[in-house]
Parts: structure tokens; C-alpha cells; sequence
């Protein structure tokens, strides 16, 4: 689970939690979809497309249906009461490169570029290798863009490691996504 002993020693009241969401927190996650997806790859992405993408998959509809999958957890991560960010796990999913594991998946991972470098990626992280033991998984795993390096890094250096490829699509256009996981021990 979160260690939050990291932010104990801050001098700035910077006070992070993380909550389960709920049906109430569908236009804040909507909210909090669409901005951090096109801030993540407004550089990397044609805007339309990014925009269309953005718009569709994180529609209040579609986080509706999503929150009532039972295979879809999401959680959100405040600071000082102000939702920041969220992740969402995916349990059942298979893939090539997680094959004879029981393995869970960080489907998505965003947080407000503003508050990027504050250690809430590796706090979710940890939230969600947490709830992956306590579920009995072995493995918990996400998939990240090829040109999204700066992922990449961030990932290897919380001792993620590339462990395959898989495919994206955006409903447009297909993309090549490296495996980054870590044992859950």
C-alpha cells in the first residue's frame, strides 16, 4: 500500500491520499481524462486525432460503463482534498508477454502535469501493487507508448522492466506498446 512516509518530512502541507472511485466521481474523472491524456501527448500525437481519442474514451458515458465493469477499479489521488490524478486496474486481461503469470494491469496512469515530480506516479504504483497482492496477483503490468520515453524512464526507475510488446489502438490507428512489469513479492 502508498507509503506516505515520503511526504512526512515536507514543509509545504503537500498531503497526498488515494481513494477508491466511485459512481459520484465520473465528471471528475472524465475531467481529469481528458486533460492529462492530451498533456501527456499533445507533442506525440496528431491533435485531431489525440483530441478525438480523448473526448471518446473519456466521455462521462464511457467512465459510466467503466465504473460499473467489475474487471475496472479506479482510484484517484487528492492532494490537500484536490483530485490530482487516478489509475485504473484491469484484472483479466491476457497478453502475450504475461502468459502463465496471474498478472494484473495498471490499464491507465495520469496525473496533472503540474503536479508531475511530486512522487504520485510511484505512490499509485505502489497503491496498485498493494491491491494486486491482496488480490493474489503475481505480476502487475501496464503498457506505454514507444515514443513515450519519458514513461519509459519513469518506469524503469521505480524497477518496472520492459518485458515485451502488445498492440494499441486509439479506434483510429494502431500503435506498438512495450510491456513494463514487476513482480508483486
Amino acid at each position: 500500500m502508498p507509503n506516505f512516509a515520503d511526504f512526512a518530512n515536507r514543509e509545504d502541507n503537500f498531503a497526498p491520499s488515494i481513494r477508491l472511485a466511485t459512481e459520484s466521481d465520473i465528471n471528475l474523472i472524465s475531467a481529469l481524462g481528458i486533460t492529462t491524456c492530451y498533456e501527456a501527448y499533445f507533442q506525440l500525437d496528431p491533435s485531431h486525432d489525440l483530441a478525438d481519442y480523448c473526448v471518446r474514451f473519456f466521455s462521462p458515458e464511457a467512465i459510466a460503463s467503466e465504473l460499473a465493469d467489475p474487471a475496472l477499479t479506479f482510484f484517484i489521488v487528492e492532494v490537500n482534498d484536490n483530485a490530482v490524478g487516478f489509475v485504473q486496474l484491469r484484472e483479466g486481461k491476457k497478453i502475450d508477454a504475461m502468459e502463465g503469470c496471474m498478472a494484473i494491469e495498471i490499464q491507465r496512469i495520469y496525473v496533472l502535469e503540474k503536479m508531475k515530480g511530486n512522487g504520485l506516479g510511484k505512490l499509485l504504483i505502489e497503491h496498485c501493487a498493494g491491491v494486486g497482492k491482496l488480490k493474489g496477483y503475481e505480476v502487475m503490468w501496464l503498457g506505454v507508448w514507444v515514443k513515450n520515453l519519458e514513461a519509459q524512464k519513469f518506469y524503469s526507475k521505480i524497477g518496472m522492466r520492459n518485458v515485451g510488446e502488445t498492440d494499441f489502438s486509439d479506434g483510429k490507428n494502431s500503435f506498438v506498446n512495450y510491456v513494463f512489469a514487476k513482480e508483486l513479492v
